[in-house]
């Protein structure tokens, strides 16, 4: 892994993990109803925590009304759970072992853009074999001020030399798509990940399954490379 990338290849991919590269919802989930537990709170519907991977789990907490001292104690409580056994019930979604490669092969330059932790997310991208295409780890911090999406993206910019008009973000949620549209980077959303109708209709390409990604990413090729 290389601390700073500079690098003659006209195009990256910044690439979401949880949703996107990941299923980590049986994890995060789990890790979810014990921080509620914790501290006493009712679980809300399952259509809520469907849409719970992705976005930084203190947003989340804050989404049911707690206040600043409860989401404090859940979200320690969820950190627990994560670092104890919650980091490892996520799974590579089919077709990135070999979908990976070949963009390497093609001269793209890989690196994520993820609200999860560093940590989990370097460990998580290793067991699943998919550490090693990446060029620069771009993750949110465990206890840091790096959380969300666009401090994540802006991490990345200020390590990875990316003229203007070279990165596709890829991800599956809107959080996604604002993330990147704050630094002019068009965004690809992913349907087998946790967004929704309403959240694909606003992203700039949208696929359904690993081959149409790929014509997508080989399209911004053509019109994108100069």
């Amino acid at each position: 892994m290389l601390d700073r990338v500079t690098s003659s290849q006209p195009l990256t991919l910044l690439l979401d993990v949880d949703g996107t590269l990941i299923d980590s919802l049986p994890g995060v989930s789990a890790a979810f109803l014990h921080a509620l537990d914790a501290v006493g709170w009712d679980h809300p519907d399952d259509e809520f925590i469907a849409r719970i991977p992705g976005p930084p789990m203190e947003h989340t907490l804050a989404r049911l009304g707690m206040d600043d001292e409860t989401r404090a104690r859940a979200f320690e409580a969820y950190m627990d759970y994560t670092r104890d056994k919650g980091w490892a019930d996520a799974h590579a979604f089919e077709g990135w072992s070999e979908l990976l490669p070949r963009w390497k092969d093609r001269g793209l330059r890989l690196v994520t853009a993820t609200s999860k932790g560093e940590q989990f997310a370097r460990a998580i991208l290793d067991r699943e074999g998919l550490l090693g295409y990446i060029d620069f780890l771009g993750a949110a911090q465990e206890d840091g001020p790096r959380r969300t999406k666009a401090d994540v993206i802006a991490y990345v910019l200020d390590n990875v030399d990316i003229p203007t008009g070279t990165a596709l973000m890829i991800g599956d949620r809107l959080h996604d798509l604002e993330g990147a549209a704050q630094f002019g980077i068009p965004t690809a959303l992913v349907k087998w990940g946790y967004g929704t109708e309403e959240e694909w209709a606003q992203a700039d390409y949208v696929a359904a399954s690993v081959p149409e990604l790929d014509a997508i990413v080989n399209g911004f090729i053509t019109t994108h490379t100069p």
